[in-house]
C-alpha cells in the first residue's frame, strides 16, 4: 500500500509538463488551413438539402397537426353547443307538456285511480 507521499509523486510525475514534438502547431495550424480552402463536396451539399427538406416537412406537418387539433377543438365545441341547445329544448318542452298534464287532467280521474 502506499502512503500519501508515494501518491503525491506519482501523481506530479504522471502530470509534468511535457513538451510537445517539433513542429506540432505548425503540422495542426496547416491542416486546418487546409481544411477551411477546401470547397464542400457533393455530400455535404446533399446532407445539408436533406436537413432542409427534413426541417421543411416536419414544420409544415406540425402546422397541419396543429391546424387538425384546433379544427378538431372547434367541431368539439359546437357539438357540445348543440347539445345543450338541444337539451334546454327537451327540457321545456317537457316542462310544458308537465304543465298541460296538470291542468288537463281532471280531479275526479286522479281519485278515481285510488
Amino acid at each position: 500500500m502506499m502512503d500519501e507521499g508515494e501518491l503525491e509523486q506519482d501523481l506530479r510525475a504522471a502530470l509534468r509538463p511535457v513538451a510537445a514534438p517539433d513542429g506540432l502547431a505548425e503540422r495542426i495550424i496547416s491542416k486546418a488551413e487546409a481544411r477551411s480552402r477546401r470547397p464542400l463536396s457533393q455530400n455535404h451539399w446533399l446532407r445539408w438539402a436533406a436537413l432542409a427538406a427534413t426541417l421543411t416537412i416536419g414544420t409544415f406537418g406540425l402546422m397541419r397537426w396543429n391546424e387538425k387539433r384546433q379544427a378538431d377543438r372547434i367541431e368539439a365545441r359546437r357539438v357540445a353547443e348543440e347539445f345543450t341547445l338541444a337539451m334546454n329544448i327537451t327540457s321545456r318542452k317537457i316542462s310544458q307538456l308537465q304543465k298541460t298534464l296538470v291542468v288537463n287532467i281532471p280531479l275526479s280521474f286522479h281519485s278515481e285511480g285510488q
